[in-house]
């Protein structure tokens, strides 16, 4: 079965929530809970997968990535604490990813390669890799022997795939944990949050056979100003270093020549914009008003036109704010002037 995704993308607090909490007004949108589904786009994930296996073909580097992949979905299995995917994957995320790579891997035996002694801590590989296999040579009073009959193995990898191939196989992957939240299609679509990221998206339709993005951006003081407020230590506090970070996070955006399946909008437009905002979603996903069975439930701008002009709220030093805005008056939002909210 093939499915229709939606996703959201954003800069890290830059009002995507906004989109999330809107299409959970519709009742033919299947949303599988309230987290970042990153494993596309995450360093470790699938896109870093592809630009090895693929676009940097090597016949060692090939055994790295796929290990890596293997313990970034280990990681997003989740534990006690927080069982993240299996959450939502009803405990099968792992399996699931392990039938991708099966249809990928070519070979696998078990080997070992000197990367294997850069990805341990140091001490580790000393006594693993030179002391422990140097004994076991002694010990079996085999010094003659060259040192790679003795050193531990463990699972090597190798995969070759073309890119239609490994295009391929990220569908099906995809198709089967789809097929685990919604099995019997019940639904028109299926909602992932931050599936891909907000630049650099058109490689990802590689992935889907029906994908819409929605893209969220907002006012840089406003995202100065949240992410200072909870700590978020992917923005810079250094309002030089803020400022260099948005700017180039930006600067390659095409938006006018972008594929016709990416819709960017502004976050304070979905507030004071809001029949505005409706409409460009509606037409870009193609959603029938009739399935807007709970409007304003989830997403009133009323309540939340407070998330707005946030660094005023939160007093960001008035020369930080003046810096930011003459560094990056096109990305400054221009607040009405009236802030009453009509919907």
């Amino acid at each position: 079965m093939s499915y229709s995704i939606i996703s959201c993308a954003s800069f890290g607090a830059s009002g995507s929530g906004v989109v999330t909490d809107y299409l959970q007004e519709f009742d033919n949108i299947y949303n599988p809970g309230d987290y970042e589904f990153r494993f596309l786009q995450d360093y470790g994930g699938i896109t870093t997968l592809e630009d090895c296996l693929v676009h940097s073909r090597h016949r060692l580097n090939s055994d790295i990535a796929i290990r890596n992949f293997i313990q970034y979905v280990q990681f997003q299995c989740g534990d006690f604490t927080n069982r993240r995917y299996n959450r939502f994957f009803k405990g099968r995320f792992e399996e699931i990813s392990r039938e991708f790579l099966r249809e990928i891997v070519d070979a696998e035996w078990p080997g070992y390669w000197e990367e294997y002694q850069i990805l341990v801590p140091k001490a580790i590989a000393i006594i693993k890799y030179k002391v422990l296999p140097r004994l076991k040579r002694l010990l079996k009073f085999q010094r003659g022997k060259y040192i790679a009959h003795f050193l531990p193995l463990r699972p090597m990898y190798f995969s070759c795939p073309s890119e239609e191939k490994f295009h391929i196989a990220v569908k099906n992957y995809l198709n089967r944990l789809c097929a685990i939240v919604d099995p019997q299609g019940e639904y028109d679509h299926i909602y992932f949050d931050q599936l891909v990221p907000p630049t650099n998206i058109d490689r990802y339709f590689n992935y889907f056979e029906n994908l819409k993005v929605i893209v969220v951006d907002c006012d840089p003081r406003d995202y100065y100003a949240k992410n200072m407020f909870f700590g978020e230590p992917w923005v810079p506090k250094n309002v030089e270093d803020f400022i260099t970070v948005y700017r180039k996070t930006r600067q390659y955006i095409d938006s006018d020549n972008e594929n016709r399946n990416i819709l960017r909008i502004q976050y304070e437009d979905s507030i004071f914009q809001y029949p505005k905002f409706k409409k460009r979603i509606n037409e870009f996903l193609n959603l029938d008003e009739t399935h807007h069975l709970y409007p304003l439930k989830h997403f009133d701008p009323r309540i939340s036109v407070r998330y707005t002009r946030q660094w005023e709220k939160h007093r960001i030093a008035s020369d930080i704010i003046y810096k930011i805005e003459s560094e990056l008056p096109e990305y400054c939002y221009s607040f009405p002037d009236n802030p009453i909210v009509s919907v």
